[in-house]
């Protein structure tokens, strides 16, 4: 939670994520804030959203203390209420000039309604006709929230959508890793023997298919790593993919010491390394090893394969380990 005034414009605020993120204005009874939407916060802040809670108690007071909130914020919010909140927000947005909001998320009173209350206020109706609206409806599936907090984010990314990060050949390099991180992939641990035999591993997610006929895949290694003069001298290699139970190995791999100490492992045909129980795996012959700035492109040829279909990957994006999630 990011540190703000516990009250602005009258209000009680409190706030989670990035302050230069995009702003998500929830406002709304202290109830519905806090316990109905708590994994809209989450959802919200997971998908780089800096949330604001303002709860009111709906009186006449609170329209005045919204619009004031509106003004100090540093950027035009998206804003979600519920619908028994109209009220009070359509005469705190009924300014002229620029609007205080870029659009807004209304959810139903009742968790069994598709729609919100009917509001025949003129300040409502002049609300709902002029700024972009989303009312969220209520899904019967297996996870309704998950499948509300993906329509309403579907919804600000079309109306309130974050500003692009640039890379421009030269600028910051630190905003070029950052874009590079935005492409999912896989983790893997790579592995061979070194000159006395002795087994080598290392976390990669730089692995990818190079071709069915002949069979031959692809890991990225960086010119820095201690073992890079290792893999360039190794005749053969192995590819681990990672399932989501095998994050910790993920981590032992990373790191400096005696990475299989603990890991159980196995040998095929030419004597590297294969982790037991990993999502796949793959034996390789080494085929061709390019050099590209950095790094080197290892090129392998695959020569025996095992893979188990009944797990889940194990993922990284933007830095962080996640899990899949089926829509």
């Amino acid at each position: 939670m990011t540190d703000v005034p516990p009250r602005i414009g009258g209000l009680d605020v409190e706030s989670w994520g990035d302050p230069e993120d995009p702003i998500v204005l929830l406002i709304g009874p202290a109830q519905r804030l806090f316990v109905d939407w708590r994994r809209s916060v989450r959802a919200l802040v997971a998908a780089g959203r800096h949330v604001v809670l303002a709860a009111f108690d709906a009186d006449a007071d609170d329209a005045v203390g919204l619009r004031r909130l509106l003004t100090e914020l540093p950027s035009r919010p998206a804003l979600m209420c519920a619908a028994e909140a109209l009220p009070v927000v359509a005469p705190a947005l009924s300014v002229t000039g620029p609007a205080l909001a870029s659009c807004l998320v209304i959810a139903p009173d009742d968790a069994r309604a598709d729609v919100p209350t009917p509001a025949a206020s003129i300040e409502v109706q002049s609300l709902l006709a002029d700024l972009p609206v989303h009312v969220v409806a209520r899904d019967q599936g297996v996870d309704p929230t998950e499948a509300e907090n993906a329509a309403i984010l579907g919804f600000l990314e079309r109306h309130a959508p974050r500003d692009a990060l640039l890379y421009q050949a030269g600028s910051d390099p630190r905003t070029l890793r950052d874009a590079l991180g935005c492409f999912a992939t896989g983790v893997t641990v790579v592995t061979t023997l070194d000159e006395a035999g002795q087994p080598v591993g290392l976390t990669a997610n730089s692995f990818s298919s190079v071709s069915l006929d002949p069979p031959l895949i692809l890991f990225c290694l960086a010119r820095s790593s201690a073992n890079v003069e290792r893999f360039r001298q190794a005749a053969h290699f192995a590819i681990n993919v990672l399932h989501i139970g095998q994050q910790p190995t993920s981590g032992v791999f990373a790191r400096s010491g005696d990475r299989f100490q603990d890991v159980a492992w196995e040998t095929w045909d030419t004597g590297v390394p294969i982790l037991s129980g990993a999502l796949a795996s793959f034996e390789c012959a080494t085929d061709q090893i390019v050099e590209a700035g950095d790094h080197l492109v290892i090129i392998g040829r695959v020569t025996r394969a095992r893979f188990e279909p009944r797990r889940d990957p194990l993922l990284y994006f933007r830095g962080k380990y996640r899990r899949l999630h089926f829509s």
